[in-house]
């Protein structure tokens, strides 16, 4: 058995996760101490994921417990590996407003997710990849059932089923592609011959599990009731991360193999994400719930992000990994700034909030900072990612550019309506109101909001990364 970076990276959350459900105490000093034991353990994972940025030679593959269980950190696992253990802080640190009850067995489960979708970037094989993949589902499902809302089980079943549709069609390419490598190590599919059946139903199977992950139209209906009905630390990871991984599997598995297959149906794949876009978008306008906005954007976005897989281009390829990035990060801050307006108009009983600048003018302000991260106001993150996506998309078909161009346009304008009744609107009387933002949660913004501006305003700390993966 051997000891590296890599699999201390990974155990460690579970690790804790275990050590969480041995906190005891009273209601309070359980919900208090497993908080603290959850977001110490999710910062010491991202502080060595990062580790593996300044020290690379340590990130190699190498086997754990002599199982031939091959695991190891490159350019393109390391991105992901650094999205994963990031947003999972966040996701932490907002549980001790947003989770009133069995704190601890939440905090278990977020660990338990976070550990499993490290495990799954991390794996060399591909089968092993779809284990912990779909074994992140579990976690995610248990989130929303127990600590959702009104409609919290149909939602949750409504993930899960729509998740296992996308992974029956993904098995067969797996086991195709396991079959023929004998191994099931990534490192060998790209030697694989295929003949050009064998490959466009691997295409088929791939891409109809990219739509239904992702997802796309119109296999989106299970995503604005999950952001809905979830904690907003379920939103996160599942906006946030858990619909990344999606595009991780496909820039994994389809593009050292099916770069053939792939340019004969660019253009309708194209076209198709292009639409998703522009649907998300327009569908963001008719929204009035802060939570259902979050949903209809994360799917415009997520067009934006398959229009740049589409274009086969390295520009395109590069803009979609550094836009998995801002946007898993944007979406985080505009649920936790959205998530601090939502508790406390739900804790004073109003339903269709007004006037939050007059009220709460920290969170006001935070959550209006989040919105425009979501829109990818220049120069912020999203703007450079969808920068490069554009660019491409504008070499490949000039309509699917300005119709990409449109569903920004219909965003601004969804947002704007937001913005006008939501922060400017008139105020409902004062003395109903809580308290405006914590001393936690400015701490919280202040952090976050400063990795996010620092990403920002130095692009090339991420595109180092991306660079590297895109060579690879």
């Amino acid at each position: 058995m051997t000891f590296s970076l890599p699999s201390i990276v990974l155990f460690m959350p579970l690790l804790g996760a275990l050590f969480v459900l041995f906190v005891r105490g009273d209601d309070k000093a359980v919900s208090r101490n497993s908080r603290h034991v959850s977001l110490m353990i999710t910062g010491c994972a991202f502080l060595l994921s990062l580790s593996s940025v300044l020290w690379p030679e340590d990130m190699s593959g190498t086997y754990l417990m002599q199982s031939g269980w091959r695991t190891g950190i490159d350019a393109l696992s390391m991105i992901f590996v650094l999205l994963i253990s990031l947003l999972t802080i966040p996701a932490v640190c907002v549980v001790r407003r947003h989770v009133s009850f069995c704190v601890r067995e939440f905090c278990f489960l977020i660990l338990v997710a976070e550990s499993f979708m490290m495990m799954a970037v991390c794996s060399r094989n591909i089968l092993r990849f779809f284990v912990f993949w779909e074994a992140t589902v579990v976690p995610l499902f248990l989130m929303i059932a127990v600590w959702g809302v009104e409609k919290r089980i149909f939602t949750a079943y409504k993930f899960c089923f729509s998740d296992l549709i996308g992974s029956v069609f993904l098995m067969p390419a797996l086991f195709v592609l396991s079959q023929k490598t004998g191994t099931g190590d990534f490192a060998d599919i790209a030697a694989v011959h295929l003949t050009s059946v064998e490959a466009s139903t691997i295409l088929l199977c791939m891409v109809t599990a990219l739509a239904f992950k992702a997802p796309l139209f119109p296999f989106h209906a299970w995503l604005s009731d999950a952001q809905a009905e979830a904690p907003v630390p379920t939103g996160i990871l599942l906006c946030g991360i858990f619909s990344k991984l999606a595009f991780y599997a496909f820039l994994r598995l389809a593009f050292p193999l099916l770069q053939i297959p792939l340019k004969h149906v660019a253009s309708l794949l194209l076209a198709w994400a292009v639409f998703s876009a522009v649907y998300g978008a327009l569908i963001t306008l008719k929204q009035t719930e802060i939570k259902k906005i979050a949903g209809f954007a994360h799917l415009a976005q997520v067009g934006f992000l398959a229009s740049g897989i589409f274009c086969l281009t390295p520009n395109a390829l590069k803009g979609t990994l550094f836009l998995c990035v801002a946007q898993g990060m944007a979406i985080t801050a505009y649920l936790m700034a959205g998530g601090t307006l939502y508790e406390r108009f739900k804790a004073a009983g109003i339903r269709n909030p007004t006037g939050v600048m007059s009220l709460f003018p920290y969170s006001g302000a935070t959550f209006f900072l989040a919105c425009l991260a979501i829109l990818a106001l220049p120069p912020l993150m999203p703007f450079t990612g969808q920068l490069l996506i554009f660019n491409s998309v504008f070499m490949k078909s000039g309509v699917a550019a300005f119709l990409l161009l449109l569903s920004v346009v219909l965003l601004y304008a969804a947002f704007f309506s937001l913005f006008t009744r939501l922060l400017f609107g008139e105020a409902p009387d004062r003395s109903l109101m809580p308290p405006d933002m914590s001393w936690r949660e400015k701490t919280a913004a202040i952090l976050f909001g400063g990795i996010f501006l620092l990403l920002s305003l130095v692009p090339d700390i991420v595109f180092g990364l991306v660079q590297k993966a895109v060579a690879g």
